[in-house]
């Protein structure tokens, strides 16, 4: 995951609010920390505002969050933005593409367990409304992001569960979103970024231990696709960061003997400088530089869950 920016749409929130029946402000708050920059369509009139009721947080704190959110403008002009949305393209307009009865299948799916009525018989305006939304929104916001994502190579579409699913019933083809390794983490009850303040994230956004955590993303996005289901994942990931802890303990277990007879040797003045104590700071560094690079993304975790459980 080398995307600097996560791209997301007016749309990309309802989805995700509509799919887990929480906030849209958690699936914000999950992709800020995986992301230096967020990027965002410029909204319709009656969506304007939106973010600012997403970030309850003070007017200071929501004022320095709101720096880190860009219009997706700055990354590529209105013409481009013009022409994908009238462009259709088979790999990404999963309703006018050539592989529109199996997009529509799923749609008609999906409606039918959510709303509780046939699609396939609608029988008042309000039904139609509902399907005409779920088919023509959907197409396009993926259509959207996935154009602007190939366009600008920094820009990370975040696509919601419902986006990825579409998807891959359209065309058979696997897709990870990052945010759904961070819901497979929150499932084994580690934490949730979602239950930060913004003012924490902000916080969190400093740790030194950042860039390690989002590498060890980066690498659980690729196996959570040879996963053979969510849960096995979860299973092997809760698994791992137990594991870590009592790896980085051993590594890190109390002075032996020897080296509490080394570390009052190495304290005895001298004139010159004590070798020994020299020796033992280089390896210190080093030791510390080890471990900083193998459970940095650990530490991270660590600083998210003591933040989280103070919230508590």
């Amino acid at each position: 995951m080398n995307q600097k920016f996560g791209l997301f749409t007016p749309y990309t929130l309802k989805f995700h609010a509509d799919y887990y029946m929480e906030s849209s402000s958690n699936f914000l708050k999950r992709s800020f920390i995986l992301f230096d920059e967020m990027a965002y369509i410029t909204p319709r009139i009656k969506d304007e505002g939106y973010l600012n009721k997403l970030i309850i947080d003070s007017s200071k704190t929501r004022k320095e969050v709101l720096t880190y959110f860009k219009p997706i403008n700055e990354f590529v002009d209105q013409d481009f933005i013009s022409e994908i949305s009238f462009t259709i393209r088979p790999e990404s307009n999963m309703w006018y593409g050539p592989n529109s009865k199996h997009f529509f299948k799923f749609i008609k799916s999906y409606v039918k367990d959510k709303f509780d009525f046939d699609p396939e018989n609608y029988k008042t305006k309000n039904e139609f409304e509902i399907l005409d939304y779920y088919v023509t929104a959907l197409s396009a916001d993926v259509n959207f992001l996935f154009q602007i994502s190939r366009k600008v190579p920094e820009i990370s579409a975040l696509y919601t569960e419902l986006h990825r699913d579409a998807y891959f019933a359209t065309y058979s083809e696997r897709t990870s979103v990052p945010e759904r390794i961070l819901k497979s983490i929150t499932n084994v009850n580690y934490f949730d970024f979602a239950n930060l303040t913004w003012a924490q994230l902000l916080e969190l956004r400093q740790s030194q231990f950042l860039e390690d955590f989002r590498k060890k993303i980066s690498e659980w996005i690729g196996e959570f696709d040879l996963a053979s289901n969510p849960l096995s994942f979860e299973q092997k990931i809760d698994k791992y960061i137990k594991e870590s802890n009592f790896d980085f303990l051993q590594q890190n277990r109390p002075l032996t003997r020897l080296n509490i007879l080394s570390a009052i040797i190495e304290n005895v003045p001298t004139v010159v400088p004590n070798p020994l104590a020299v020796y033992n700071t280089l390896s210190r560094t080093m030791a510390d530089f080890e471990t900083e690079k193998e459970f940095g993304w650990l530490f991270f975790i660590q600083e998210a869950y003591r933040k989280n459980k103070n919230s508590a």
